[in-house]
C-alpha cells in the first residue's frame, strides 16, 4: 500500500483503506478474506510523519490443542514513522520508514506485513476451553467423550522417580 506525499500534506484523518491480503508477500498465512481494511491517521512530526492506525485481519489457523481448523479475526494496532533523520532510524517506540523529502509516495506493505506475523498468537486455540485431543485413542475431545483410562503406570519416566 503506497502512501502519497500529498496525501500526508494533507493530512490522513482515520482514513480507510483497503489492501490486498496478497499484496503483504505473506504466502505462509492462509488469510480467509482477499481484502484487509486498515484505517490510517497521520501526524507531522520533526522530519517527517506519524502513520497511527489498526488493521483487520481474518486469518485460518490450526488449533493446537485438537488441530480443527477455526478463523481468526485481529485487530492490528499499528505505529510507524517516516523521516528522513537518519538518527532516528533505530526508534524503539515506532517502526521507522526512511522517507526523503525528493519521494513523493512510500510503501508499508512490508513493515504491515510484520505486523501480521508478530500479532499472530504462539499457542492457536479454537476456544479458551479447547479440551485437546485424547493422548490414547487420539479422539477430539471436543466433540465426544472417551472411555479411556490414563495408565500412570507405564510411563516411561518411572524409571526416574526410583532414582534416590
Amino acid at each position: 500500500m503506497k502512501i502519497f506525499r500529498t496525501d500526508l500534506l494533507v493530512g490522513l484523518n482515520n482514513k480507510l483503506f483497503e489492501i490486498s491480503s496478497a499484496s503483504l508477500g505473506l504466502d505462509k498465512v492462509s488469510f480467509t478474506e482477499d481484502i484487509i481494511t486498515c484505517t490510517i491517521h497521520s501526524e507531522q512530526a520533526p522530519n517527517g510523519y506519524y502513520l497511527k492506525g489498526f488493521m483487520t485481519v481474518s486469518i485460518r489457523e490450526s488449533c493446537d490443542r485438537c488441530l480443527i481448523d477455526f478463523n481468526s479475526k485481529q485487530t492490528i494496532e499499528f505505529s510507524i514513522l517516516l523521516t528522513s533523520d537518519v538518527k532516528l532510524i533505530n526508534n524503539d517506540e515506532h517502526d521507522v520508514i526512511f522517507f526523503t523529502d525528493q519521494d513523493d509516495a512510500v510503501d508499508i506493505n512490508p513493515v504491515l506485513a510484520e505486523y501480521v506475523l508478530l500479532d499472530r498468537p504462539l499457542k492457536k486455540l479454537c476456544t479458551d476451553d479447547c479440551n485437546g485431543l485424547c493422548t490414547s485413542c487420539g479422539c477430539n475431545k471436543n466433540e465426544m467423550d472417551c472411555d479411556c483410562t490414563q495408565d500412570t503406570q507405564s510411563s516411561n519416566w518411572e524409571v526416574l522417580k526410583n532414582i534416590n
